[in-house]
């Protein structure tokens, strides 16, 4: 059976192996032993390798789709019309999830696998087979005979993540990726208004074991060479034990590599963050939000600035880099309380600083607080990634002019992002940073790794 996966990216900034992609055809692999994949990664696939793609034979084409990337998923459909018409289509990712039913609207899909896809994939398969009832498959939606949209029950979530193959990393051209990046969890137990993390995982956080986690590192280093790694959790560290227990291993096995994390400010000790860095921990991120702890209580944080305050002094006595990330338009956000978070930024010890304008996704408390309490400028959750700037809906308390002066007074501290747009100046000093990684001796290789970041930091 000839299976075609597809990620549709061709414009974004990172070049990045698409996790839950190579998880779908590890997992389906080890349960079917007559599979054949093809990945068509649209951001680093030359023109050669996409006619490829779309000039082969196969019985079913996975694509998954995400928001910012949902124009491009259109065009895959309009090509795979004329050159895949035999085909059967199944979409999966994040943005299926959000909006459901509704991604049938403007798709000619055949499937949609909602929530974690593993199990289902590989249910559609056996369908595909003749061999299991369409209508047994949990977290599947499909088009009935009539047309209609049929949405089976939702699955259960896989409740140990160390059964699952690591991805099928064969599957992708691993030299022309800058970075290493693993999932070691899925979910978060925090219900962050803004966050469709909950809507997706339902507030339940589930890890792979740090033994688990390493192995796979293990694989990466001597399999694809050495280059830094990126942890793709929503929080690393909601269980200190398990990264305790982590960095003990890297330590005691003398691994050398470079690796980035997510974290929850608040949940670190001296000693842990300590032992991050020993281990390789270079940088965290951490979701600040806002410096008005009102803001932070109306958000559902579970934090306050004062926490953040010890939480960041605490990563940068260890010797380890902090990003701290803002939104503007939380609930009761105002003018008055992103300029405290501007000027607490600008005195904190953060190494890098981003602020974001928040983006409300179907099926979060956010969304609804616009619904009922503001004016959503956008139809369509798709049509956010191309508003610049990026304002998609305004308040009473907040209008639209003063998200405008919010966002020009960040812009003037050089805190403001709203852009992922393809660049091929970060392209090519990646690229240099991965072959001098992957060719020097690690201890040098990710010293200049350091020095060349820090370099793109400052200049753009």
């Amino acid at each position: 059976m000839n299976i075609g996966l597809i990620f549709p990216n061709k414009d974004r900034k990172d070049k990045t192996v698409h996790l839950g992609l190579g998880y779908l055809a590890s997992y389906a692999r080890s349960i079917h032993s007559d599979l054949n994949f093809t990945i068509l990664d649209t951001r680093v696939a030359t023109s050669i390798e996409s006619k490829q793609f779309y000039n082969s034979s196969f019985d079913l084409i996975g694509i998954t789709v995400l928001s910012p990337v949902y124009h491009e998923v259109i065009e895959v459909f309009d090509k795979l019309r004329v050159c895949c018409g035999s085909a059967k289509i199944v979409l999966g990712g994040p943005y299926v999830t959000t909006i459901m039913e509704e991604i049938f609207l403007e798709t000619p899909a055949d499937f949609a696998v909602y929530g974690e896809g593993e199990l289902t994939f590989s249910d559609l398969i056996f369908h595909m087979k003749k061999q299991k009832e369409i209508s047994s498959i949990n977290g599947l939606m499909y088009k009935s005979e009539t047309g209609s949209v049929v949405k089976n029950p939702q699955r259960e979530h896989i409740k140990n993540l160390d059964i699952l193959p690591f991805p099928a990393y064969d599957l992708f051209r691993m030299n022309r990726y800058p970075l290493h990046r693993i999932v070691t969890s899925r979910g978060c137990p925090f219900s962050c208004v803004f966050c469709n993390s909950t809507s997706i995982w339902q507030s339940k956080w589930r890890s792979r074991s740090a033994e688990n986690v390493v192995e796979e590192i293990s694989f990466l280093l001597k399999k694809y060479k050495n280059k830094t790694f990126v942890f793709s959790d929503n929080s690393f560290n909601i269980n200190l034990k398990r990264v305790d227990a982590f960095c003990e291993i890297i330590i005691q096995r003398k691994l050398k590599f470079l690796w980035s994390t997510p974290v929850r400010v608040e949940k670190i000790t001296q000693e842990l963050a300590h032992k991050m860095r020993k281990a390789g921990c270079f940088n965290v991120g951490i979701g600040i939000e806002s410096a008005n702890n009102r803001i932070l209580e109306n958000m559902c944080k579970c934090l306050t600035i004062e926490e953040v305050t010890s939480g960041i002094s605490i990563f940068k006595k260890a010797g380890i880099e902090v990003l701290g990330q803002f939104v503007i338009g939380s609930p009761g956000d105002t003018i008055q309380t992103v300029k405290e978070s501007i000027e607490f930024a600008k005195k904190s010890e953060l190494d890098f600083v981003m602020f974001y304008s928040i983006l409300p996704f179907k099926g979060t408390p956010q969304w609804e607080y616009v619904k009922a309490n503001g004016t959503m400028l956008y139809d369509k959750i798709h049509e956010y990634h191309g508003v610049k700037p990026r304002i998609v809906f305004e308040t009473p308390e907040f209008t639209y002019a003063q998200r405008l002066e919010a966002i020009n007074l960040a812009i003037n501290e050089g805190f403001y992002c709203d852009s992922n747009d393809r660049n091929s100046f970060y392209d090519f000093g990646r690229s240099i940073v991965k072959t001098i990684q992957n060719y020097l001796p690690a201890s040098i290789g990710n010293r200049m790794y350091l020095v060349i970041k820090n370099i793109y930091r400052k200049k753009l």
